[in-house]
């Protein structure tokens, strides 16, 4: 589907105004369980941009980010679902706010040079192990919720209620030395953060 979407793009643009091409993306339907819309559009600049129905877009602002909000087209639909069934996986239970939390470790670990760059990279890593419970026991594979992915959607656009930890734990669940000797930031429900 995706390489459709591209060939399709790619064709709208050679033979028309990008501003009016707009298509659906199946496959992102198929993750989150809701329609998206793929809009194509030309800046002044000529720059071509591409939003979907979910991003917020206001019209008097134009496609100004905020400096800590994350670029989406970074990301695939594959990294998205696998961050949200992490952040669903992880904090089950768990308040909205600590949900955002989760994701965002994962954020700031892809920004930190300590870890990989990737969603994939971050959330597979096994350095003495697999960083991640759910990874461990297979809950990794079970589906997000729509709050995972809400959560997972804020996280992107900046929101950090952990003032930029890498790591978090349950002190109820975890004896691991190391985690526990690291700097504390927060704590957000059962997980305390940690830089």
């Amino acid at each position: 589907m995706k390489k459709y979407l591209v060939i399709f793009l790619c064709f709208s643009f050679l033979m028309g105004n990008p501003a009016e091409t707009a298509i659906k993306n199946s496959n992102v339907d198929d993750i989150t369980g809701e329609k998206i819309l793929i809009m194509a559009t030309e800046k002044e600049d000529g720059e071509t941009n591409l939003k979907s129905s979910q991003d917020e877009i206001n019209p008097e602002n134009g496609d100004a980010e905020t400096e800590n909000q994350e670029s989406n087209s970074q990301y695939s639909a594959e990294d998205i679902d696998l961050l949200a069934r992490l952040v669903h996986a992880e904090a089950k239970g768990e308040p909205y706010r600590g949900k955002i939390a989760v994701a965002a470790t994962v954020l700031n670990r892809i920004k930190s040079s300590d870890y990989p760059n990737t969603i994939p990279g971050v959330i597979y890593q096994n350095n003495y192990g697999f960083q991640y419970c759910p990874v461990r026991n297979g809950q990794i594979n079970r589906p997000a919720d729509k709050d995972a992915f809400r959560a997972v959607k804020e996280a992107l656009e900046g929101n950090d209620p952990t003032g930029g930890a890498l790591s978090f734990f349950n002190p109820s669940k975890s004896s691991n030395r190391w985690i526990r000797s690291r700097p504390y930031l927060t704590k957000i429900g059962n997980h305390i953060f940690v830089k």
